[in-house]
């Protein structure tokens, strides 16, 4: 057992399979059709809540959530500092959330508060298993020995190498989360086209190309990651994402083994804070790669 514990939030998209000691998950809440769920002891299945996204016909019938205050990240923090041990936290893209902002207000007072412990709260620019994927580099990083210095710098070199790439079922859904225009939106329902997403060094999420067909569209996630992926021998996991798309994610697992060589793959459900913004369907590829640049 360790000294220090790491820890993520909810939209780490974190797979239950994965999980190990001496880390955890901060739960986020959201809000489905007037009614609220913590994102702990009260939550939807996934299916539920994609249906919900479904069914969704403006703006107004869509799911919400809610950023992570610095009273609950304090509340979430604070036993841990209490029984002894120190933390470094990976935290959910600045650009995309003030979660990160109240997390480091957290962090200046507890760190006042136990004086003898420390907690490093880290800006992973990205989101979904792309932030869960730094996590759980880093665990296996400090279950080899690692002090937490060196974990900590490891968090900051491994990140930059932490990508993904999404594609997304209904654009009409991008616009009504207002990621994209009325007329972008009509003109991709009509043609079909299914846009392709990534997170880039500034932790935005960024949406790069168009492709006509789904199946093109999980073709085009396979190519990208053929000319970013680092070295096979260093892809000690590769992730497939999915919002209520599980058939779509076993098919380009299927492929990624069998044209990639990797061994060690996980499929995973993108949870209800990445989702409210992406909607049912998006399946994603998450790999090391070269760096986060998507041209």
């Amino acid at each position: 057992m360790s000294n220090y514990w790491i820890t993520t939030e909810a939209t780490a998209d974190f797979p239950e399979s994965l999980m190990k000691e001496d880390f955890a998950i901060i739960p986020m809440s959201y809000t489905v059709k007037g009614e609220f769920f913590d994102g702990a002891d009260k939550k939807l299945t996934p299916k539920q809540f994609y249906d919900a996204c479904r069914e969704a016909k403006t703006a107004a019938d869509l799911p919400t959530t809610s950023m992570i205050t610095a009273y609950q990240a304090e509340e979430f923090f604070r036993p841990i500092l209490a029984a002894g041990n120190d933390i470094i936290h990976i935290g959910f893209s600045s650009a995309l959330s003030g979660t990160f902002e109240q997390l480091k207000m957290a962090e200046k007072s507890l760190s006042a508060e136990f004086p003898d412990r420390r907690i490093t709260v880290i800006d992973s620019k990205t989101a979904c298993f792309i932030e869960g994927l730094a996590a759980y580099y880093t665990l296996l990083k400090r279950d080899e020995g690692a002090s937490y210095d060196e974990c900590v710098a490891f968090v900051e070199r491994i990140l930059p190498h932490c990508a993904g790439f999404f594609t997304i079922d209904d654009i009409g859904h991008l616009q009504r989360t207002g990621r994209v225009g009325k007329a972008e939106a009509f003109i991709g329902g009509t043609l079909h086209i299914k846009p392709v997403l990534t997170v880039d060094d500034d932790g935005k999420l960024i949406p790069f190309a168009k492709v006509i067909s789904r199946k093109k569209a999980l073709r085009f996630l396979v190519e990208m990651m053929r000319k970013k992926m680092l070295p096979q021998s260093e892809q000690k996991l590769v992730a497939i994402g999915h919002a209520d798309a599980y058939d779509d994610a076993v098919a380009l697992e299927k492929t990624v083994r069998e044209e990639f060589g990797v061994e060690n793959t996980v499929i995973f459900d993108v949870g209800t804070v990445i989702g409210t913004h992406v909607g049912a369907g998006m399946v994603a590829l998450i790999f090391l790669a070269e760096d986060r640049n998507y041209r």
